[in-house]
């Protein structure tokens, strides 16, 4: 095999495996930082940020 293709692998390897299980691993600390009622908090202000996104347009 080239050289050219086994980098390509790599590179592919990365971004398709490793980069979600690293933004997932984070996303997890967060959520664990919070108790309960902050991300209840947290994600009723995301709906209704959402919301009025979409009302706005």
């Amino acid at each position: 095999m080239s050289l050219s293709l086994i980098n390509a692998l790599v590179v592919l390897f990365i971004l398709l495996i490793m980069m979600p299980l690293i933004i997932s691993r984070k996303a997890e600390n967060n959520s664990k930082s919070l108790n309960e009622w902050d991300n209840i908090k947290e994600y009723g202000k995301k709906i209704n940020d959402k919301a009025r996104n979409k009302k706005n347009l």
